[in-house]
C-alpha cells in the first residue's frame, strides 16, 4: 500500500495503543476481579437449595440468574483505596467480608402462585399480589456462598416453623431438636413469642435452662418467650450458613415487629463490624419469625460522604441545562436555515429515520429482558404503555436527528465543506474507492489510539472510580450484538452531529478561527462527557472528558466528520465489549468476538478498497440541490441587477438644464427592472421633446419593450415634427415587432421655449397635469388616444388627438405613471388623484426639484411599510421667468 511516512506513524501509534489497551485495561477495570468458574445452572441450583432449606416452596417460583453489583459501595472502595490497589487486594483475597459483586437469583412467583400468595406480609397501603415486589432475591458471592436474601414483601415460608433454627437457642443441641420434632407446628406457632424486654438471666435462674423453660411453659400452657440472647443465637445460626465471616461480626441491636396486619411476630437482628482496612462500618440484618422461619438477610455499608454532595447534585443539573439551551439554539438555527432555504431535507430525513430507529430499537431491546411481553397477562398493560413510550421516544429522537443533521450539513457545507468530503462519497453510493478504504484503516487505528488514551488516563488517575451499574453487556439487552451496534451508532451520531457539525460549524462560521472553535468543541465534550459509562469524582470525570474530547477534536481537525464518527463508534465498542475478555469465562465473550470480527472485516475491506478502488481524482464531487438552486437564484439576481443597471443607463443620466425651464424626474421600479420610461431629448436650442410611458406588465419583459420603444422614439423624434404623427408611426413599428397582447401607454410632447407652448399627444396614458399660476388650480389634460399596440391602422390613427397648451411663467407641467396615484398603503387604500392634485396645487414658489421631493416624501409616508406593487415615474417641468 502506498502509505506516507506520517500514515505509517499513525499505524504504529495505533498498534501501541492497542497493546497498551489490552495489557493495561484489565488492571484498571474492577470487573477484572470476577471469578466466573461457576456456571449459572450451578448458581441457580445452590440458591434454590438454600431457599428451600429455609422452608420456601421453590417449585412455586421461576428463577432467573443475573450478575449484580453494589455500585455505590464499589465507587467508595475505588475512591478510598485506589482502583488499581483495590483490584490487587480483591484478587489476592486481602479484603474480608466485602461483596461488591454478587450472583443474583430472582425467584418470581409463577402465574398460578400469584393468585395464592399469602397476604400475611402485606400491611395497610401495600400493593396487592402480582407486583414485582413479590419476588425473592437470593444473592451469592462469586464462590457461590449465600450472602443475602431480599424479601421486600415479607413472603412467609411455607414451613413457618424451622426446628433447627429454634434448636440453636438451646444448649442441648440434638436433644432439643429431637424434642421439638415431637411438637406440632400449630402448637409452636401459638406458644412461641418474642420478648426482648425481659431479662433472660433472671428467668433462667428461676426456671432453669432454655429447654426446661420450654417444657415448663408448655406444661403450664404459658407462652414460651424468646429473649434477646435467644434471638442472637438464632440469628447466628443463619449467619453461619452464609458466606460472611461470622467471627468478625458483633451483635448489635434487635428490632421487633409484625408481618403486616397479622399476629406473626418478627425480630430483626443486626450485626456490625468495622473493616480496619477500609475504615467502613458494615451491618448485616437477619429478620426472623418467632418460630425460627427466615424472612430475609440484608447487608449495608456506611459509605460516608466520599465526594462533595453539592458537586454531584449540581453537575447533572448544569449539564442538562446546557444541553437544553444547546437544543433550543439548534431549533432556532434550524428555522433560520429553513427560511433561507439552506437545508437539504433528503439526507436529513434518511439520517433521522436511521438514528431514530436505532435509538428506539436499542431502547426496546434493553426493556425486553425486564418485561415479559408474551407469557404474563398481568404485564400486558404495562407492556403496551412501554411500547407507546418507546414509540414516542423514537419519534422525538428522529425529530432531533432531522433537525441537527439538517443544520449540521448546512452550516458545515457552507463554512467548512472539506469536513463532508467522505460523507458526500457515501451519500452518492461511492463506497469502493481509495478514500473510503483509507477511512476504514484510519478509523480502526484511531479507535485503538482512543482506547489506549483512556487506559492511560485511568492508569494516571488511580483514585478515579468507574461507576458500574450493570456488570455484563449480555444482561442489559436482548440480542446484545445488535444492541451494541445500534446503541453505539446513535450515541456516536449524536455526538458528531451536535458537537462537531452543528456547534463546531457555527463557531467556525462566526470566528473563522480554528483554535477558538476547537476550544468550544472541547468544552462541549467536557459537558457531554463522550466516554463509556460514568466516572467520578466530578473533577476527575471532567479531566478525563477533556482529554478524550481533545483527542476527538484533533481527529476532526485533521480529517473529517465520517472519520470521527467511525473512530468514535469503534472506540465505544472496544470499551463496552471489554467484559468479553477481561473476565475469564464470561458470557460476553461472544459479543467481543463478534465486534472484533466486524473490525477485522472493516480492516480487510479497507485494504482491498485502498488497493483496488478508484482514486480520489476520479470521483465526482457532490453539490446538494439547494446549493444549486441558491446558486441559480444568485445568478438570476446578478443578471437582473445588470439588466437594471442597463435600463437605468437608458434613462437620462442627468436632467438637461435650460435657461427658461426647470426639469426634475423620478423613476422607481417595483422590481429589479420595470416597464416605466421617461426621457428628455433636446431637439434644438428652443425645443425639448418630453415623453413618459408605461409598458403593460412588470419585470424584465416590460423592460425589454421599454428599451424597444426608446429606440423608436429616438429615431423618429428629429424626423417627425407632430407628436400625433410620431405616435402613429411608433404604433405601426411596435405592432409589427411586438407580441400580441403587449401594449404601452405613452405621452409625447414638445416644449417650444421661444413660443412658450407645449403641444403633445396621448396614447392611452394618465392625463398631463397643468398647474397655471393665473388660475391656481390643477387641470387634467386628456386628449384622446389608444395605447400603443392595442390597435393598428385607422383604428388607432383616428383616435390620436394632438393639443397645444400656452404656458406662462411659473406654470407647472407634471407627467406621471399610474404607479403614483395607485400606490397602496398598509390598509390597501390608493394614494389617489385627489390627494396628488391637492398636494401639487399647494406648491407655489417651489422649484421643480422641490416639488418632486415633496411628492416623493408624501408617497413614502403614505405607503409606510406596505410593499411597492407598481413602478412609479414622474416628470416635473416648471417655466421660469
Amino acid at each position: 500500500m502506498n502509505f506516507t511516512t506520517r500514515e505509517y506513524g499513525l499505524l504504529l501509534t495505533g498498534l501501541l495503543g492497542a497493546v497498551w489497551f489490552f495489557v493495561m485495561y484489565p488492571s484498571q477495570d474492577p470487573r477484572s476481579v470476577l471469578d466466573l468458574t461457576m456456571e449459572k445452572n450451578e448458581i441457580q441450583q445452590k440458591a434454590a437449595q438454600r431457599l428451600e432449606s429455609f422452608g420456601y416452596a421453590v417449585q412455586q417460583f421461576e428463577p432467573e440468574v443475573t450478575f449484580g453489583v453494589n455500585s455505590e459501595f464499589l465507587d467508595t472502595l475505588q475512591q478510598q483505596i485506589g482502583r488499581p490497589e483495590l483490584i490487587r487486594q480483591m484478587k489476592a483475597g486481602e479484603i474480608e467480608n466485602i461483596a461488591p459483586f454478587y450472583w443474583q437469583v430472582t425467584f418470581s412467583p409463577t402465574i398460578d402462585r400469584r393468585q395464592n400468595i399469602s397476604g400475611s406480609g402485606m400491611s395497610e397501603g401495600e400493593e396487592s399480589p402480582g407486583s414485582d415486589d413479590e419476588e425473592i432475591e437470593m444473592r451469592l458471592d462469586m464462590q457461590g456462598r449465600f450472602i443475602e436474601m431480599l424479601n421486600p414483601r415479607s413472603i412467609v415460608p411455607l414451613q413457618a416453623v424451622n426446628r433447627r433454627a429454634l434448636a440453636s437457642i438451646f444448649d442441648t443441641g440434638q436433644e432439643a431438636e429431637k424434642y421439638l420434632s415431637t411438637l406440632t407446628d400449630s402448637l409452636l406457632t401459638q406458644q412461641v413469642i418474642i420478648d426482648v424486654q425481659r431479662s433472660s438471666r433472671r428467668v433462667q435462674s428461676r426456671e432453669g435452662t432454655a429447654l426446661s423453660r420450654l417444657e415448663t411453659s408448655l406444661k403450664q400452657k404459658r407462652p414460651f418467650r424468646l429473649f434477646e440472647e435467644d434471638i442472637f443465637k438464632m440469628g447466628s445460626y443463619y449467619l453461619s450458613q452464609t458466606g460472611w465471616e461470622i467471627s468478625l461480626l458483633r451483635s448489635d441491636t434487635i428490632r421487633t415487629g409484625r408481618l403486616g396486619n397479622s399476629n406473626i411476630s418478627t425480630a430483626t437482628v443486626r450485626y456490625e463490624w468495622t473493616n480496619p482496612a477500609l475504615g467502613k462500618q458494615q451491618s448485616i440484618d437477619v429478620r426472623l419469625m418467632a418460630t425460627g422461619g427466615l424472612i430475609g438477610v440484608s447487608s449495608a455499608y456506611s459509605l460516608g460522604d466520599t465526594e462533595g454532595t453539592s458537586y454531584r447534585q449540581i453537575w447533572p443539573v448544569l449539564r442538562n441545562a446546557l444541553i437544553f439551551l444547546f437544543c433550543l439554539a439548534g431549533i432556532i438555527i434550524f428555522f433560520f436555515r429553513i427560511r433561507a432555504r439552506a437545508i437539504d431535507t433528503k439526507p436529513a430525513l434518511i439520517v433521522a429515520i436511521l438514528g431514530g430507529s436505532a435509538a428506539a430499537i436499542a431502547m426496546l431491546l434493553s426493556i425486553f429482558p425486564q418485561v415479559n411481553f408474551i407469557t404474563d397477562p398481568d404485564s400486558w398493560t404495562t407492556s403496551i404503555m412501554i411500547l407507546i413510550g418507546v414509540g414516542i421516544s423514537g419519534a422525538a429522537a428522529s425529530l432531533a436527528f432531522f433537525v441537527f443533521s439538517a443544520i449540521g450539513d448546512s452550516i458545515t457545507r457552507q463554512h467548512w465543506p472539506e469536513k463532508l468530503n467522505l460523507y458526500d462519497y457515501l451519500r452518492q453510493g461511492m463506497i469502493f474507492n481509495k478514500p473510503i478504504g483509507y477511512l476504514m484503516i484510519r478509523s480502526i487505528t484511531l479507535a485503538f489510539i482512543l482506547a489506549g488514551v483512556l487506559s492511560l488516563m485511568l492508569w494516571l488517575i488511580p483514585y478515579l472510580y468507574i461507576d458500574i451499574s450493570q456488570v455484563f453487556l449480555h444482561e442489559q439487552a436482548l440480542w446484545p450484538p445488535l444492541y451494541l451496534m445500534l446503541y453505539n451508532g446513535w450515541a456516536a451520531l449524536s455526538i458528531v452531529l451536535g458537537i462537531f457539525l452543528v456547534l463546531g460549524g457555527q463557531a467556525y462560521a462566526q470566528t473563522k478561527n480554528k483554535v477558538i472553535t476547537s476550544a468550544i468543541m472541547v468544552f462541549a465534550c467536557t459537558i457531554i462527557a463522550p466516554i463509556v459509562g460514568n466516572y467520578g469524582p466530578v473533577a476527575q470525570e471532567v479531566l478525563i472528558a477533556v482529554v478524550i474530547g481533545t483527542a476527538l477534536v484533533l481527529i476532526y481537525l485533521r480529517w473529517d466528520a465520517i472519520t470521527l464518527l467511525l473512530s468514535y463508534f469503534l472506540f465505544l465498542g472496544l470499551v463496552r465489549t471489554s467484559t468479553g475478555w477481561i473476565v475469564e469465562g464470561t458470557m460476553d465473550g461472544y459479543i467481543f468476538v463478534f465486534f472484533m470480527t466486524v473490525m477485522g472485516l472493516l480492516f480487510l475491506f479497507g485494504i482491498w478498497a485502498s488497493q483496488r478502488g478508484k482514486e480520489a481524482q476520479a470521483l465526482s464531487g457532490f453539490i446538494p440541490d439547494y446549493v444549486e438552486e441558491l446558486a441559480q437564484e444568485e445568478r438570476i439576481r446578478q443578471e437582473l441587477q445588470i439588466a437594471r443597471e442597463v435600463q437605468e443607463s437608458f434613462l437620462p443620466v442627468k436632467t438637461p438644464q435650460f435657461e427658461h425651464l426647470e426639469l426634475a424626474a423620478l423613476c422607481k421600479p417595483a422590481y429589479e427592472t420595470g416597464g416605466d420610461y421617461y426621457d428628455v431629448i433636446r431637439l434644438d436650442d428652443n425645443r425639448i421633446a418630453v415623453t413618459i410611458g408605461d409598458v403593460s406588465g412588470k419585470g424584465i419583459q416590460a423592460a425589454f419593450y421599454m428599451t424597444f420603444v426608446k429606440g423608436i422614439l429616438h429615431s423618429l423624434c428629429r424626423e417627425i415634427e407632430s407628436p400625433a404623427e410620431l405616435l402613429k408611426k411608433t404604433n405601426r413599428i411596435f405592432c409589427d415587432n411586438a407580441n400580441r397582447g403587449v401594449f404601452i401607454s405613452l405621452v409625447y410632447g414638445i416644449i417650444d421655449l421661444s413660443r412658450k407652448e407645449f403641444y403633445f399627444a396621448r396614447a392611452g396614458h394618465n392625463p398631463v397635469l397643468h398647474v397655471g399660476t393665473r388660475a391656481g388650480k390643477v387641470d387634467e389634460l386628456r386628449p384622446s388616444g389608444l395605447g400603443i399596440g392595442l390597435a393598428t391602422g385607422s383604428a388607432f390613427d383616428d383616435t390620436i388627438e394632438e393639443i397645444t397648451l400656452k404656458l406662462d411663467s411659473d406654470d407647472l407641467l407634471i407627467l406621471y405613471t399610474d404607479g403614483i396615484v395607485e400606490a397602496l398603503n398598509e390598509n390597501h387604500t390608493f394614494y389617489g388623484s385627489h390627494r396628488f392634485n391637492n398636494l401639487l396645487a399647494r406648491q407655489e414658489n417651489v422649484s421643480a426639484a422641490g416639488i418632486l421631493d415633496t411628492v416623493a416624501k408624501d408617497l413614502k409616508s403614505y405607503i409606510g411599510r406596505a410593499k411597492q406593487h407598481d413602478d412609479m415615474t414622474m416628470v416635473v417641468m416648471k417655466m421660469k421667468k
